[in-house]
């Protein structure tokens, strides 16, 4: 039977935490009026996470990430389906990392970091319906690495605190930046890494917080943490704010 609740009633760490302590296999389904996602269990772990924002497959995402080259995930894929006897029901990142294709430490920080992104997404829902499928597998996307509900829950709300904060000078994606023209003291301690330089560089144009999220490929936290910081000590400055496009 299948487990149903509503956001305003019922919030994700909850039944994140209920599935945990069962130590659930399904799948969990979340949708709202304009957004839906979905997050797969095994034993209580999570292993895989999508929403409107991020749906591609984990392998897939490796290649993007420049973590594997596709020619390494179209072996791994190809062994998976001829697998002999001895190796069957190796998931897809175990063949990855014997094949010597990738470390397992990395892998593994890969798909936590990734799971976290999209959970992250999801546990900014205000409203919304869930309902939980026992037994629904997810195995394409089953690579062999899962993330405890523990360190979801808690990663989730480090983030939101953050962001909380980051949207009292960010109130809107639609939030224009330019560079200062005349750059705050504490400009000079900053040491820009290669993704706040790019940030940086596409600016010009009064390009919204938005454009910058489409142009550079980085998430919406990682694009307005970073503007947040360069903003923080007068590196940017801000040229208008639209309110209803919080």
């Amino acid at each position: 039977m299948a487990l149903e609740g509503n956001l305003k009633d019922f919030s994700i760490a909850d039944m994140f935490r209920l599935l945990a302590s069962g130590r659930k296999s399904g799948t969990l389904h979340l949708s709202s009026p304009d957004a839906e996602g979905k997050v797969c269990f095994k034993k209580g772990r999570v292993f895989f996470a999508s929403s409107n924002w991020n749906r591609e497959s984990l392998g897939r995402r490796l290649v993007k990430a420049g973590v594997i080259s596709e020619k390494q995930l179209r072996q791994a894929l190809g062994l998976q389906k001829i697998q002999k006897k001895e190796k069957a029901g190796r998931r897809l990142g175990q063949i990855l990392v014997e094949e010597g294709y990738l470390d397992s430490k990395v892998l593994e920080n890969f798909i936590q970091d990734q799971i976290n992104d999209t959970l992250f997404d999801l546990f900014r829902w205000d409203d919304g319906e869930l309902r939980f499928e026992p037994d629904e597998e997810c195995e394409d996307e089953d690579i062999g690495v899962s993330v405890s509900v523990e360190n979801i829950i808690m990663e989730a709300s480090r983030r939101l605190e953050i962001w909380n904060k980051i949207r009292e000078k960010i109130p809107s994606m639609s939030t224009v930046f330019v560079m200062a023209s005349a750059p705050g003291d504490k400009s000079m301690e900053i040491h820009l890494k290669p993704k706040e330089w790019m940030l940086l560089c596409y600016l010009h144009g009064h390009r919204s917080v938005r454009d910058l999220i489409d142009l550079t490929g980085y998430n919406d936290f990682e694009t307005a943490k970073i503007l947040y910081g360069m903003y923080s000590v007068g590196l940017i400055e801000k040229v208008e704010v639209d309110q209803d496009d919080a």
